[in-house]
């Protein structure tokens, strides 16, 4: 009787030890998959700052050459607002007409 009393309990402590691992094996697996999205996403972000530190860097030079290079500046405004000097004309002239489609 003792020995069926001792087998029943090393059995159901052996069956609750195996549960447990069970469900340890499954939030390691969860977490380890949770890790695995966090870094991709990590990565994302990282490129993604690159690629806005890269745009500022470049809005930055072209503030700089606005602010700094007078031929620059006159450029843009000419190009951007349309403006012109007191005796200048601006010709605009109409786009290129399409062609009709031909009749059978």
């Amino acid at each position: 009787m003792k020995q069926f009393v001792l087998t029943t309990l090393l059995t159901c402590l052996l069956v609750m030890c195996s549960l447990v691992l069970v469900i340890m094996a499954i939030e390691l697996y969860k977490t380890r998959n949770q890790l695995t999205y966090l870094k991709t996403r990590d990565t994302e972000y990282a490129n993604r700052i690159k690629e806005i530190e890269q745009d500022l860097s470049a809005k930055d030079e072209y503030l700089d050459k606005l602010l700094t290079d007078p031929i620059f500046l006159e450029r843009v405004v000419r190009e951007r607002l349309g403006y012109t000097r007191p005796d200048e004309y601006i010709y605009r002239f109409p786009n290129e007409p399409q062609e009709s489609p031909t009749q059978p």
